[in-house]
């Protein structure tokens, strides 16, 4: 059998936990963060008080607050939230070169290479454990397995604040109901109830060739095996209006801003994007997106801006509707590129230069003409605007 290396990290209901430790009385209390109960907008994090009545993330805060009236509700902190996250992975990377981040509030950790700093791999995951808790202060669940998905099931099994270790990940995954199975979507889960499929061990015995697709490699171990990377990673960010808004160039400021905050992500990142993608829903709820390729990959502010601008007019003439949120996506990541002989590199100069201002100054040090029209809708702080929703993504 082989040994588990393989460590997945989640900070248990991590916006919440910091508001809770800002606020001491907040806690066993219901709470929930994302905004205030009579806004629009959806929860980002409800606590596990909360969750006892039907809460959970990206439901709608009106809703919410139907489920449960006695809830506390914050706008939350976004920009503090970052800064615990960056220490978060700090103390990770302490322990291992292979630290992947999945979102600001989880990661796993190829423990391979660092099995000899304990007597053994499980002591070495509850000393990474309990080493992160320490550093920043809220409580951490922990999975330990072979893989990827057998690390996360061991996470989802540990919560809240456990630590727990898959010794057979294939017997684990048969024992779980479909719905707690990932890589079964909600339609697949919908049909295989309906052929009397309850169970991992069920779909294995009488559908041996979709559980071997769900779970393709999965048996490989190692990080850089058992569930594939997806081929193109992305990052987003998306927010939802205090209320909706028909003036295109209160829109473009929106959008400006949201590629702003993508691209000094991918300089902190070090990374390039390939592709950039626009979101806008309207008042009545329909969503559309449009995406196009970037010149070269770069995480230059200018370029994105560039290739968004025109995709977020495609949207506005689709309907003569005001927009109630917009979003954007940077795609086809990639750590390193060939040399461009022929592309002037001068608006990443620019991009690097202000990224260095606004890191040793706070974002808001440096603002372009279209973001200083959102004044007038958010509050200004240091780090940024207050937008509603404003969650880094993935």
């Amino acid at each position: 059998m082989k040994t588990p290396s393989v460590l997945h990290l989640d900070i248990d209901a991590f916006f919440a936990a910091v508001e809770e430790a800002l606020e001491p009385a907040l806690r066993g209390k219901p709470l929930i963060v994302g905004g205030l109960a009579h806004e629009r907008g959806v929860v980002c994090t409800a606590s596990y008080a909360a969750r006892r009545f039907g809460v959970h993330s990206g439901m709608a805060l009106r809703t919410a607050a139907r489920k449960c009236p006695q809830a506390v509700f914050r706008r939350g902190s976004y920009h503090l939230y970052r800064r615990i996250s960056n220490r978060f992975f700090a103390c990770l990377r302490r322990f291992s070169p292979r630290v992947e981040e999945v979102s600001v509030d989880e990661a796993y950790v190829d423990l391979g290479g660092s099995r000899y700093l304990a007597p053994s791999v499980y002591e070495l995951a509850a000393r990474v454990k309990a080493e992160a808790e320490r550093e920043i202060g809220l409580r951490i669940s922990a999975g330990l397995g072979c893989t990827r998905l057998g690390a996360k099931l061991a996470c989802e099994a540990a919560k809240p604040g456990g630590l727990f270790r898959l010794h057979d990940e294939e017997e684990f995954m048969a024992q779980l109901t479909l719905d707690r199975i990932p890589g079964v979507g909600p339609q697949t889960h919908f049909v295989l109830q309906g052929l009397g499929v309850r169970r991992g061990r069920e779909l294995k015995i009488k559908y041996p060739a979709m559980w071997r697709k769900v779970f393709a490699g999965q048996y490989a171990g190692g990080m850089e095996r058992g569930l594939p990377e997806p081929a193109s990673r992305s990052l987003s960010r998306e927010t939802t209006f205090p209320h909706d808004i028909r003036d295109e160039g209160l829109l473009r400021s929106h959008l400006a801003y949201l590629l702003e905050r993508l691209a000094a992500q991918l300089l902190r990142d070090r990374l390039f994007a390939g592709r950039v993608e626009v979101k806008a829903r309207f008042s009545d709820f329909s969503t559309f997106t449009r995406r196009a390729a970037l010149p070269f990959p770069t995480f230059s502010y200018f370029h994105l801006w560039q290739a968004a601008q025109p995709l977020l007019c495609s949207l506005l003439a689709k309907r003569d509707l005001p927009l109630r949120l917009v979003g954007a996506k940077v795609e086809d990541l990639q750590a390193g590129r060939d040399i461009l002989p022929f592309f002037s590199l001068r608006d990443e100069k620019m991009t690097a230069a202000i990224a260095g201002v606004k890191e040793r100054f706070g974002f808001s040090s440096l603002r372009n003409a279209r973001s200083m029209l959102l004044e007038e809708l958010y509050p200004v702080e240091r780090e940024g605007m207050v937008l509603k929703t404003a969650s880094l993504t993935k």
